[in-house]
């Protein structure tokens, strides 16, 4: 049954920082987050939330750096995760459609009660590569000046955290529980070896339409049994391709 009256749960919001290289930015951040209602930071790859200069910084958010999570690999942060949001100041075809912290905030709010969401923030410097983007479900840019649109990391933070509360009081229409990303990258890693075998992908450069296809699942927002349904179709055409090779 839907719930009418529930709200966007601030609790299930992760911010997750990729390679941070200045522990003053996780510091800013921290202080942003409670600022914000929200409590839960996972650094990937970078330095540490416990660095003096992050309690510096702080100003009050110290429980946050105490509590953050440290992870080597994006891919292990989410894997628990059922919406990956990525952050990027570029465009270009692989990073469509970018959605304002707006827009982002209304559509996580129908998924906010039943899944864990990440909000993925690149390095100060290089931002997400391809690789990190192609594992969030949804991209986000914040819009700002042409001749100057780069955001300090923790003022970025606080822009989308802000719709995010700001959005606390709006109502769903349905409450949904999505596949987690760790079981999703079991099926796209299934789907890319059965399209391997029926050749539907090149041998040499697979990755190039995995992440168009990685796009175009993601953009679905598939549900637990929407995976159990592809991993069925995958196992399926797997088992023909092995009865038609006379495999036992």
């Amino acid at each position: 049954m839907a719930d009418m009256e529930a709200k966007i749960d601030l609790d299930n919001i992760s911010i997750i920082l990729v390679r941070p290289r200045f522990p003053e930015n996780i510091g800013s951040v921290a202080r942003a987050m409670k600022n914000m209602g929200i409590h839960r930071l996972i650094v990937v790859d970078g330095c540490s939330p416990l660095h003096m200069n992050a309690y510096k910084l702080a100003s009050g958010a110290e429980e946050i750096l105490e509590r953050a999570e440290e992870c080597p690999a994006l891919s292990e942060a989410i894997s628990e995760m059922g919406c990956i949001v990525g952050t990027t100041s570029e465009t270009g075809k692989e990073r469509t459609p970018l959605l304002t912290p707006k827009e982002l905030a209304t559509k996580l709010i129908p998924i906010s009660k039943k899944n864990f969401i990440g909000l993925v923030f690149g390095s100060e410097k290089e931002g997400l590569k391809n690789e990190e983007l192609s594992l969030c479900h949804i991209y986000a840019q914040i819009p700002s000046f042409e001749f100057f649109p780069s955001l300090n990391l923790a003022q970025a933070v606080m822009v989308l955290c802000y719709e995010l509360f700001q959005s606390s009081a709006a109502t769903l229409k349905r409450s949904t529980k999505m596949a987690s990303s760790g079981q999703a990258e079991k099926m796209f890693e299934h789907m890319e070896k059965t399209l391997l075998d029926i050749g539907f992908l090149e041998p040499d450069k697979p990755k190039r339409i995995m992440r168009t296809l990685r796009r175009l699942f993601g953009r679905s927002q598939m549900e637990e049994r929407d995976v159990q349904i592809l991993q069925g179709i995958w196992s399926r055409v797997d088992w023909i391709l092995r009865k038609g090779r006379g495999d036992s």
